[in-house]
């Protein structure tokens, strides 16, 4: 397992053309262009692009693959990057909002700052807001690190 997982590192990095200098994974996906992947995404950052894609998930139990009882829809993969320098803002919201907002049941303009009882007692998700209007929502496991890679210039330059 560990050496299926260092040789996908290794193809992104090939991919990338760089090293990966940062990597999470996002237990929730959603943006404003009613795209969201409830299994999550692989996160990462090379040089100063982020990077974020979705996996097939095959539900199982113990290990043991599980057949569903109803078709499901077919596998569409989903990418999607964007730069350092193309982020406008980010914040913690409340998980609930996000997904109304990824399914357009409220308007980008309403989604409020998360109150000190949101953040206590709801699941939160980043909000990261690009230059051109695209929104992603981001469940992290570690919103901290994930804000100083914001924080952080690619020492190459």
């Amino acid at each position: 397992m560990e050496e299926d997982a260092q040789a996908f590192i290794e193809e992104l990095e090939r991919k990338r053309e760089a090293p990966i200098t940062w990597r999470t994974y996002a237990t929730w996906y959603g943006n404003n262009h009613s795209i969201f992947r409830e299994f999550g995404v692989f996160l990462y950052r090379c040089k100063d692009m982020f990077h974020f894609e979705d996996f097939e998930r095959t539900p199982s139990m113990f290990g043991i693959s599980l057949k569903p009882k109803k078709k499901l829809e077919p596998f569409i993969k989903y990418e999607g990057s964007f730069s350092l320098d193309d982020v406008e803002s980010t914040r913690p919201i409340p998980k609930s909002v996000a997904f109304k907002a990824t399914h357009g049941s409220i308007e980008l303009s309403q989604v409020r700052e998360a109150s000190l009882l949101d953040k206590a007692f709801r699941q939160m998700v980043e909000m990261v807001t690009l230059k051109d209007g695209t929104v992603h929502f981001f469940e992290l496991m570690d919103r901290k690190q994930f804000v100083n890679e914001l924080q952080k210039r690619n020492k190459e330059e």
